[in-house]
């Protein structure tokens, strides 16, 4: 993989990590708050079951095998002001495999650290923000400095430019985003070129360039060159909350992976 395309999938994916929002339903393109979702899919992404408390808050999350044996448990811990504080990771074997504890300025997430089996700190985030985005992110690893992005916003883009440790220049993308500053819709650089479609909703239906997880978060497969494109189409319940996507490869074509989701109101 490309160095710029590692530094700004590691931007985009820390943003999940860095602004402080109320709930965690429009993460899972929920539209209405929710007990639990259940999703089940025997090809591509290992299921998972997500809890919410009262305030729409992840509680916990439990990844299963594609045999329905556990693989992954998740706890999520708030403080008194209802800001994510840490989340804990327990392995197959009962072991605690790594843990994620969180600072918070505002609505923004200032630190993130992650912690391994031995307790020692393995990542961090450090984000600095301008009262409205994050600006600049640093980024170390096991205690050194590996990256600094910054970014300068103008409307609904952005220009971001990655350096490393010692000031030398990764690489730049110019970035569109699609209502909110971690939905991109476009992202060009030297090396990458990748478009995202969504709709009324906010759920994504066609990428190309890049395959979505069904939490929107970016991936990359080995046929992206042979096939670059995605297309995601939805089915809904009552409420309007997906229950079932289908990706295929053409527009309309035959799925060639479908996830469906058991929602707990």
């Amino acid at each position: 993989m490309k160095k710029l395309i590692v530094t700004v999938c590691a931007a985009l994916l820390a943003l999940s990590a860095c602004v402080q929002v109320k709930n965690d339903l429009g993460r899972y393109a929920l539209n209405c708050k929710v007990k639990e979702i259940i999703v089940e899919s025997d090809t591509l992404e290992s299921p998972y079951t997500v809890t919410f408390n009262d305030l729409g808050q992840i509680t916990e999350v439990v990844t299963r095998n594609f045999d329905g044996s556990f693989r992954f448990h998740e706890t999520y811990t708030y403080n008194d002001r209802n800001e994510l504080e840490e989340i804990r990771g327990v392995n197959s074997e009962g072991e605690d495999e790594i843990r994620y504890e969180y600072e918070h300025d505002g609505r923004f997430i200032r630190e993130c650290r992650t912690y391994g089996m031995n307790n020692q700190e393995m990542q961090r985030w450090v984000h600095t923000n301008n009262g409205r985005h994050i600006v600049k992110t640093e980024f170390y690893n096991e205690g050194e400095l590996f990256y600094v992005t910054t970014k300068d916003f103008k409307g609904s883009k952005y220009v971001e430019k990655s350096v490393n440790a010692d000031g030398e220049p990764l690489g730049q993308a110019e970035v569109e985003f699609f209502r909110t500053d971690d939905k991109p819709s476009r992202i060009k650089g030297d090396d990458l070129d990748m478009t995202i479609e969504y709709d009324a909703k906010g759920l994504p239906v066609m990428s190309r360039g890049a395959v979505l997880t069904t939490t929107g978060e970016i991936m990359w497969a080995s046929d992206l060159e042979e096939r670059p494109c995605r297309y995601y189409s939805y089915e809904y319940d009552g409420h309007g909350n997906w229950i079932s996507r289908s990706d295929s490869y053409e527009a309309g074509g035959e799925a060639y992976a479908v996830f469906r989701r058991i929602i707990n109101y």
